[in-house]
C-alpha cells in the first residue's frame, strides 16, 4: 500500500490542496431533495407541470399513431445516448455527480420543453403570423421566436439547478457540461416532438414511416444544436454571476450568451437567410456548424485554466513528496506536454502506459478530492496504481 511522506510535503503545498478542494467543490455530492430550499420545490413544480403538459398534448393521439411513437421514441432515445455517453466522456476534470445530471436532463425534457417553450412559441408564432403575414413567418418567425424564449427556458434551469448545488456547479467548465445536458434534454424531447407530429402527417396513413424519417433527419443534425446553445449560454451566465471559483467576467459572459442565442437563431432561419436559395441555406448552416464549434473550442480554452489549476494544487503535496513528477502532471494538463512526454517514451508499450498513467494521476486527484485531503484507501490504490503503471513500464520519476 502506498503512502506520501508527509514530512517531506511543505505546509504551503498542504495550504494550496486545501483551499482547492474547498473552492472547487471537486468531491461534493448532491442532495437533490432540499425540502427548506425554495427551488427544490419550484423545480417539483415546474416538472409537474410540463409533465401534465406532455400529457395533454399527446394523449388524444397516441392510440392512433402508438408505432410512430414507438418508433420515435427509440430513435431519439438512442440518439441521446449517444450524445450523453460523448458529454460525459468530454466532463473529464471533476464529472460532475449522475443525480445532478439527471435533474439537467430532466428539466430540459419536460419543464423547458413542455411548461415554457412549447407554450410560448406557440403564443409568439401566431401573432408574428397575424402582424407580419405568413411569408414572413415561414422565414423568420422561428428565429425571432426560440432563440429568446428556448434559451430562457433552458437557463431557468440552469439557475435552479445551480441555487440546489451551489458547490458543485462554480466554474465556467461546470457551466458548459450542465448546460450542454440541459439542451441535450431539450434535444431529444424537441425531436420526438416533430417525429410524433410527422407521424399524423398524410392522414396517418404511414405513421412509423413518417417519424423514422423525421427522426433521423433531427438526429442528423443534433450536433449542433440545443446542446451547443445552452452550454455556451450557460456558461456565459456563470461568468455573468461569479462565484467563489469563478471571477466574473461580465464582457465574456455577455459574448457568449449572445453567441449561444445567434447560433440558434442562424440554425432556425437558415431559410431565410439564404434568401430561400438550397445552396446559400446549406452554405449559412455549414458556417453556423463551424463558428459554433469554434467558439465552444473557445469556450472550453477559457474554463480549463481555473480547472488545471485546481488539479496541480490538488495534487501539490503528491509532487512534492515525490510520489507524481511536474512532468507528469503537465502532462494530464497541457497538450504540448503530453506531447512531449508521450515522444519521450522508448517504445510502444511506454506510449501505452503514460496514456493510462495520464487516467491514473487524474483518478488520483478526484480521490483525493472526495476524502477531502485525507489517505483513505481509495486514495492509497490510487498511489499504487500510480506505481504499478511506472514500475512496470519503466517510466522514471526524473522524466
Amino acid at each position: 500500500m502506498s503512502t506520501t511522506d508527509t514530512s517531506a510535503v511543505s505546509s504551503d503545498a498542504l495550504r494550496r490542496q486545501k483551499e482547492a478542494i474547498e473552492i472547487s467543490g471537486w468531491g461534493e455530492r448532491f442532495h437533490f431533495v432540499q425540502p427548506h430550499n425554495l427551488s427544490f420545490w419550484l423545480y417539483l413544480a415546474l416538472t409537474a407541470i410540463g409533465a401534465f403538459q406532455a400529457w395533454a398534448y399527446y394523449a388524444p393521439g397516441a392510440g392512433f399513431y402508438a408505432g410512430g411513437l414507438a418508433i420515435a421514441a427509440v430513435l431519439c432515445g438512442l440518439g441521446g445516448l449517444a450524445w450523453f455517453a460523448w458529454f460525459r466522456h468530454i466532463d473529464r476534470w471533476e464529472r460532475q455527480p449522475g443525480l445532478l445530471i439527471a435533474a439537467a436532463l430532466l428539466w430540459g425534457a419536460i419543464p423547458a420543453t413542455f411548461a415554457f417553450a412549447m407554450t410560448v412559441n406557440t403564443a409568439m408564432l401566431g401573432i408574428y403570423s397575424k402582424l407580419f403575414g405568413q411569408e414572413w413567418s415561414a422565414s423568420w418567425a422561428a428565429g425571432a421566436t426560440a432563440p429568446f424564449t428556448e434559451e430562457a427556458a433552458k437557463l431557468c434551469g440552469f439557475i435552479l439547478l445551480m441555487s440546489l448545488a451551489p458547490r458543485l456547479i462554480r466554474t465556467a467548465n461546470d457551466g458548459l457540461i450542465v448546460g450542454a445536458f440541459i439542451g441535450l434534454g431539450f434535444a431529444v424531447f424537441e425531436d420526438f416532438l416533430y417525429a410524433a407530429n410527422s407521424a399524423a402527417a398524410t392522414f396517418g396513413t404511414d405513421p412509423v414511416g413518417n417519424a423514422s424519417q423525421t427522426a433521423i433527419g433531427r438526429i442528423a443534425a443534433s450536433f449542433v444544436s440545443h446542446p451547443l446553445f445552452s452550454a455556451l449560454v450557460c456558461a456565459g451566465a456563470l461568468y455573468l454571476i461569479g462565484t467563489a471559483a469563478q471571477p466574473r467576467r461580465i464582457g465574456r459572459g455577455l459574448a457568449f450568451i449572445v453567441a449561444g442565442m445567434l447560433l440558434h437563431f442562424t440554425w432556425d432561419d437558415a431559410t431565410g437567410l439564404g434568401f430561400g436559395n438550397p445552396f446559400v441555406m446549406i452554405a449559412v448552416m455549414f458556417a453556423s456548424v463551424v463558428i459554433g464549434f469554434t467558439i465552444l473550442r473557445i469556450a472550453f480554452r477559457k474554463a480549463a485554466p481555473r480547472e488545471h489549476q485546481f488539479v496541480r494544487d490538488i495534487l501539490a503535496p503528491e509532487v512534492e513528496a515525490g510520489t507524481l513528477t511536474d512532468a507528469e502532471v503537465d502532462g494530464v494538463l497541457d497538450r504540448k506536454a503530453r506531447k512531449e512526454f508521450q515522444k519521450s517514451a522508448p517504445n510502444r508499450q511506454a506510449r501505452r502506459a503514460r496514456k493510462h498513467l495520464r487516467r491514473a494521476i487524474l483518478d488520483l486527484a478526484h480521490d483525493i478530492a472526495d476524502a477531502k485531503g485525507n489517505d483513505t484507501e481509495a486514495v492509497h490504490h490510487s498511489r499504487a496504481e500510480v506505481e504499478r503503471l511506472r514500475a512496470r513500464d519503466g517510466i522514471s520519476r526524473q522524466v
